[in-house]
């Protein structure tokens, strides 16, 4: 029995180990690494906090289709490619991410706090080396209002890593 909150498990074999570096339609360019099912890597390589880099975030990801699991639906093989990835990052910063591998699109939902919008250059940084540093950021505020940023993008390169020691994004 599933718990309050709980999802049925998804089938992640599409998207685990995926390297991809993407563009939104407004310049920024990201680069993420979905090391496995609750864990990604990724580095914002332009854009407002470009070189912003972060290791081990924490994320719950799923894979989308078109129909509750009983129900007797075929799925095609576009919407089997696609995944939701959603993540809390320790700057207050929501994310809410969808990926379609077949189509190499992006669709991205961002909930900043207005500290960050306010001063987005505190976030630009190994963040690994700050945590503390971020929680303090986020607790001193301000967190409203929260500015709700729709980003949409192209997946610019695709590669499958065999194993967490072949990809590496580099921190520094």
């Amino acid at each position: 029995m599933l718990q309050p909150f709980e999802e049925p498990a998804s089938d992640l074999s599409g998207i685990l180990g995926k390297h991809i570096i993407y563009t939104y339609s407004n310049g920024w360019e990201y680069e993420m690494y979905y090391k496995n099912s609750d864990t990604v890597d990724y580095k914002v390589r332009s854009g407002s906090v470009g070189g912003r880099v972060v290791k081990g975030q924490k994320v719950s990801i799923r894979q989308l289709q078109t129909a509750l699991p009983s129900e007797k639906v075929e799925a095609s093989e576009s919407e089997i490619s696609s995944y939701m990835i959603s993540w809390v990052e320790p700057t207050g910063t929501s994310v809410v991410q969808v990926l379609n591998l077949n189509r190499r699109e992006v669709r991205t939902v961002i909930l900043f706090p207005d500290w960050v919008v306010k001063e987005p250059l505190k976030t630009v940084c190994f963040q690994n080396e700050h945590l503390d540093l971020m929680r303090s950021y986020r607790d001193q505020g301000p967190t409203y209002p929260i500015h709700p940023k729709i980003m949409l993008g192209r997946l610019d390169f695709i590669e499958h890593c065999t194993s967490d020691n072949e990809h590496v994004i580099n921190p520094h």
